[in-house]
């Protein structure tokens, strides 16, 4: 995962991070990401393709049911659909763990992540400092649940569902 992180860190302003975090930094996060709100990673042919994790950036403190997301996906893979796949699947583990929305920061220009997330149904809610934030709702499972419910606490069946779904949605290279 650091390997896919690491370029954009280094050659754009779409990290939160302004320097390539280190090994244990980094393996720390993903322990955080386990337990916390979540994170996914996709293989393809063995190779890690790209990963997707929800933080509370920018959610105002004691938002549970509000979580900002990240998508990277190695060079090698993107325009084939890894990115659409962990979104579909990370917006259905949200629905199943009772999320009410998702925002995502984009920083500008960048057409084609814009574009991106308003085909996975996002809307801009305000840009500030050469960065949009994005929207969108999600459908809670438990409209009544007091909080999220942490992504390795949902249903297998529910999982296992959306995972298969997702992966019909990467595409072969073209030759």
């Amino acid at each position: 995962m650091l390997k896919i992180y690491a370029p954009y860190v280094e050659s754009t302003n779409c990290t939160p991070d302004k320097t390539v975090p280190t090994l244990p930094e980094y393996i720390q996060r993903i322990d955080r990401y386990t337990y916390g709100r979540g994170w996914i990673m996709t293989e393809i042919d063995s190779a890690s393709a790209g990963f997707c994790l929800l933080t509370e950036r920018g959610v105002e403190k004691g938002d549970w049911f509000t979580a900002d997301i990240q998508l990277y996906v190695a060079p090698q893979y993107q325009r084939r659909g890894v990115g659409t796949s962990l979104y579909d699947l990370m917006l259905s583990i949200m629905h199943h763990a009772n999320y009410r929305r998702v925002t995502a920061h984009i920083p500008l220009p960048n057409a084609a992540a814009v574009a991106f997330h308003e085909k996975m149904g996002f809307r801009p809610v305000l840009e500030e400092n050469g960065v949009l934030q994005m929207a969108r709702a999600i459908v809670p499972e438990n409209p009544d649940a007091e909080r999220f419910t942490k992504p390795y606490l949902i249903e297998n069946t529910d999982y296992e569902r959306a995972r298969e779904h997702a992966a019909t949605l990467v595409r072969e290279p073209a030759l």
